[in-house]
């Protein structure tokens, strides 16, 4: 496995959190875990459950970021066969230390 960090992009945020979970659970009507019709009403639902700035469900987690709205740098580490095997999102700080 490559232990370095790659940046493949960034995100933007408005809601002062970062979810990473599979969309389909999240906002729309067969949702069927925490189901939302909204994203306000996805966002207060998330907030609900907060506990120290992480909220997990079983279909994801979302987390809060560092200085709220933004935008923050995405790296990834792959395998030998490139395929994605862990991610890291940076909300303080501009650089990823290689050695993490």
């Amino acid at each position: 496995m490559n232990t370095n960090w790659e940046r493949v992009g960034s995100i933007g945020v408005d809601a002062g959190l970062c979810w990473v979970g599979d969309p389909c659970y999240c906002v729309t009507p067969d949702a069927s875990s925490h189901p939302a019709e909204t994203w306000d009403e996805f966002c207060a639902k998330l907030r609900k459950g907060e506990k120290e700035g992480v909220m997990e469900w079983a279909s994801g987690v979302s987390v809060s970021t560092g200085y709220g709205d933004g935008e923050y740098p995405v790296y990834v580490k792959r395998d030998s066969d490139r395929r994605v095997v862990e991610v890291k999102v940076v909300f303080v700080g501009a650089e990823v230390d290689d050695e993490d």
